[in-house]
């Protein structure tokens, strides 16, 4: 393994609990029937964030680890409902809550809060619902339904840039849409026959995307595309740092069953490479394991992902 997997550095020589002190923040991602895990960076302490619940479709953490969305199937009979509700990070309190009816009567919508935490994107897995943009508190704002006739995909990617502006991947595209969101601007495009997972920084000055096998970088105006991680199998599902400097990855991924994936988890940089993540072969010397203190073994994740 590369350097960083050793878990007895002392926090004098620029590692604490094996991992650079250059690392901030937490990492969230859901495993199987444990629920939403965490672990915070440098001290590698993990633990339980959200219990294991079916009728969560999603949750997202405002950039500044204040607030935290979660969206929740709450259909009944006949009743397709979807409780949005965003509380307070410290004390569990409640600061906005609202039922969120979509227009197709879909009860699998996922919400996502804009940088400045005033906005609250949501996205379904059923084409007739579109993109809505709704306030926090669950007011209309806006809804988009395609790009030049063209319908948006099932489970939409939308991302957040600074300044409220949106970023989507459209057919072979990468589109941004500046507010009040009624005409996109070409960023890139993709000739690729298998690429996604794109993420973006919170800077919004880097893209991360998948693109075969492996995973790539790119500028935010799609310049300057480079290859980030090489291994015998597959990487996907990239989540920058909060610092933009690094990048959480899974590693290894592979299927489980008709719908389900698992991947390792490992840290690399976000510039440089390629870097070998391989499960077997010898990793690059940055190449970090996820483990939490205390254990040897590497973390694994089957779902959603953040680093706040």
């Amino acid at each position: 393994m590369g350097a960083g997997c050793s878990k007895d550095d002392s926090s004098g020589n620029g590692f604490t609990n094996g991992y650079p002190n250059s690392l901030s923040g937490t990492i969230y991602y859901d495993w199987a029937t444990e629920g939403i895990l965490k672990m915070s960076l440098p001290d590698g302490t993990g633990g339980a964030f959200i219990p294991d619940n079916s009728k969560l479709n999603n949750f997202d953490i405002s950039r500044d680890g204040r607030m935290k969305l979660s969206v929740i199937n709450a259909s009944t009979l006949g009743q397709y409902d979807v409780r949005f509700t965003t509380g307070n990070m410290a004390d569990g309190s409640i600061i906005d809550e609202f039922i969120y009816n979509s227009p197709a009567g879909n009860n699998f919508c996922k919400g996502y809060l804009s940088p400045d935490n005033s906005l609250i994107v949501v996205t379904s897995n059923d084409k007739e619902d579109g993109i809505t943009i709704l306030k926090r508190n669950g007011e209309f704002v806006g809804r988009l339904h395609d790009i030049n006739g063209e319908a948006f995909e099932f489970n939409q990617t939308v991302l957040w840039l600074p300044q409220n502006v949106l970023l989507l991947k459209h057919k072979n595209y990468i589109i941004r849409l500046d507010p009040p969101y009624q005409s996109g601007t070409l960023v890139k495009e993709m000739d690729y026959d298998d690429w996604g997972d794109l993420q973006v920084n919170q800077q919004g000055t880097k893209l991360a995307v998948r693109i075969g096998n492996h995973l790539y970088t790119m500028k935010a105006d799609g310049t300057e595309l480079k290859q980030l991680t090489t291994s015998n199998f597959k990487e996907a599902e990239p989540v920058f740092s909060p610092d933009g400097n690094f990048l959480l990855i899974g590693t290894e991924y592979r299927q489980t069953g008709p719908f389900g994936y698992m991947w390792s988890l490992k840290i690399v940089p976000s510039a440089g490479g390629p870097y070998q993540v391989d499960p077997i072969e010898a990793n690059s010397p940055e190449v970090i394991p996820v483990i939490w203190k205390g254990k040897d073994r590497m973390e694994t994740a089957g779902g959603q992902m953040l680093w706040r």
